[in-house]
């Protein structure tokens, strides 16, 4: 009687009806946990965490910031690539043309910008998907 129950209980594991049931229940459950956790485009972003200031005077750091790293990269371009490191060649522009250099290093910054962020998002999508993995039972495991 014992033999028939075990054998009954091992036959219902591995009987495909229940594989399908186990397996649309781990799909099921694992959308659920991507809806729970946090998307990447959806996280908040503050920008006080990330500019040096006097608590209060963001703002004025902040406009500060979006003129002179523009110009100075900017300038650090056209002398490192224009000029090809080369002080004699750096010399010879105008460099009385602010607007000129404050746009080239704006361009230069925002592709920086979007290489980072685009970086960043590739490892929440490598950590993502390494947690997943993680989670994984064996392929081995027959289920009894």
């Amino acid at each position: 009687m014992e033999l028939k129950k075990n054998e009954a209980f091992r036959s219902s594991l591995i009987n495909n009806d229940s594989r399908e049931s186990a397996q649309n229940y781990q799909r099921e459950n694992l959308k659920s946990r991507r809806k729970q956790e946090d998307d990447f485009f959806n996280q908040s972003f503050d920008y006080r965490d990330y500019v040096i200031s006097p608590q209060g005077y963001e703002g004025v750091a902040l406009s500060i910031y979006i003129i002179t790293l523009p110009y100075l990269l900017g300038l650090m371009f056209l002398f490192l690539f224009v000029a090809k490191a080369s002080y004699e060649y750096f010399l010879q522009f105008d460099l009385a043309s602010f607007f000129i250099i404050w746009a080239i290093g704006y361009e230069a910054c925002a592709v920086l910008i979007l290489a980072i962020i685009f970086l960043i998002w590739l490892k929440s999508i490598s950590n993502r998907w390494n947690g997943e993995k993680a989670r994984k039972p064996p392929t081995n495991h027959r289920g009894y």
